[in-house]
């Protein structure tokens, strides 16, 4: 397997969010602020190299495997559209712990190669796969020699020489799946035996996260013992964004609270939740992102099945940009807030910001809800005040678990430089209402840093 020299990113492409003018809104109404198209991000490469390769010394790894949506989609920067469809495994990344090995996409050929030449981008070595030939052979009940060779079925190629019919585009896509080979081997967990063989890790220690893959690779002859279920590793890798993440975490989460803002101003008392989740999915969908979900009311929903006027309401808000997720929450209030709220609120503007000044490197998880619970304390406050940190990323919720337990019991997570976290503030009240504030931040090496704009924890509609 030669090793890639299109490492370096093509020249055209900005991280950042573009300004489209409104389509069929109205003279009247605002541009939107959207991201680059979630199926064809910004084409640098996300993964954060440099501790891959710290994580995989200090496991003992000789490569890992990421086999699922979100793993896959970190280490290649590619995004199946079979995954889109449901499917599982579509697409496989695999880094090796020798940094002078290349990083491995393996890739269907055709639909998938072309549809990543929507934008320039910076490539992963590529392996295709297509499907076997003689898809009779392997009917139900039908012997099968796992090292017999497995014909593939072979996508021809298609010239552009005098098809004066195609756009400039379809010579795009043609070029670039011309300029890889039209298939490799029948399934992708057949392309991927040959990519661990071509790197000389048949007895390698392999970390992979997705028991169906180690199966496969135990089927043709790895070591059980030598493949290592690499999740959690995964979720400590991606908690420490690289530059490229931090990045598309600026711009997603800016899009994600001004989809959020934008939603508070079409609620109307007598709506349902599902008029307010469609509000928000449009928001993040006119946005480019995709949405995720919207919890409103008490989270279990809205107490009293539509909104009313000045009762106070959580609102948490999730959408998607570019395969990231936003994470901003409000208290919402239809009409003029009654004292109550406003003491309420008093409480949230005194213990955001101090809670904030506590983020560094160094600090834990537990240090910041024990300090932010001293602080409430002092103010003398007579109904509990929540304060959950946690991990922001590909996941709403990307946080590793404990090594060290049979069960998923989130770590103790010691702040670094690079996360981006987000400090959840929600207060339950059965029989009065729900408050909230959350916004996303980012650690840095001499404090914390807010993502989407600060303002107040609460958000007056008029009604």
């Amino acid at each position: 397997m030669r090793e890639t020299s299109r490492r370096q990113l093509l020249v055209g492409l900005g991280a950042g969010a573009v300004t489209l003018p409104a389509i069929g809104l109205g003279a009247d109404r605002a541009p939107i602020t959207r991201s680059p198209s979630p199926l064809q991000p910004d084409g640098r490469l996300t993964v954060n190299r440099e501790r891959a390769y710290r994580l995989m010394e200090e496991a003992g790894l000789d490569a890992i495997v990421g086999a699922s949506e979100l793993n896959s989609q970190y280490l290649t920067n590619m995004r199946s559209i079979f995954a889109d469809m449901g499917q599982p495994r579509t697409l496989i990344g695999v880094l090796p712990a020798d940094p002078s090995k290349p990083l491995i996409a393996i890739v269907a050929a055709g639909f998938d190669i072309a549809r990543h030449t929507q934008a320039d981008r910076e490539w992963p070595e590529i392996v295709t796969y297509t499907r076997p030939a003689q898809l009779e052979a392997f009917a139900d009940g039908a012997a099968i020699d796992l090292e017999t060779a497995v014909e593939a079925l072979e996508m021809p190629r298609r010239g552009t020489d005098g098809d004066t019919g195609l756009t400039d585009k379809e010579r795009r896509w043609l070029a670039a799946a011309n300029g890889r080979p039209t298939f490799n081997e029948a399934t992708a967990e057949l392309a991927l035996r040959r990519v661990l063989r071509e790197l000389g890790l048949q007895r390698g220690r392999i970390g992979v996260d997705d028991p169906a893959v180690s199966h496969a690779l135990v089927s043709y002859g790895w070591a059980s013992d030598t493949l290592v279920d690499a999740t959690n590793l995964f979720q400590k890798l991606r908690m420490v964004k690289s530059p490229v993440e931090i990045e598309r975490m600026r711009t997603t989460a800016v899009l994600n609270a001004d989809a959020a803002r934008a939603m508070f101003e079409t609620l109307q008392p007598g709506m349902t939740y599902q008029d307010v989740e469609a509000s928000f999915f449009a928001e993040v969908a006119r946005r480019g992102g995709r949405p995720a979900m919207v919890a409103a009311g008490m989270v279990s929903g809205l107490r009293q099945g539509i909104l009313v006027k000045h009762e106070p309401m959580l609102f948490d808000c999730v959408g998607r940009f570019n395969g990231y997720c936003g994470d901003f929450g409000r208290t919402v209030v239809l009409g003029t807030p009654s004292n109550k709220i406003e003491q309420r609120m008093q409480v949230l503007r005194k213990l955001v910001p101090a809670t904030f000044e506590l983020i560094r490197p160094g600090v834990s998880y537990s240090e910041l809800r024990r300090k932010a619970a001293e602080i409430v304390h002092k103010m003398g406050v007579d109904f509990r005040v929540g304060v959950g940190p946690h991990s922001v990323g590909m996941q709403h919720t990307d946080d590793a678990a404990r090594d060290d337990l049979p069960f998923r019991v989130r770590a103790d997570t010691v702040l670094e430089a690079g996360m981006t976290i987000t400090l959840d503030m929600p207060t339950l009240e059965p029989g009065w209402g729900s408050t909230h504030m959350e916004s996303l931040i980012l650690v840095r090496e001499d404090g914390a840093e807010w993502l989407d704009p600060y303002d107040d924890p609460l958000h007056e509609v008029p009604a």
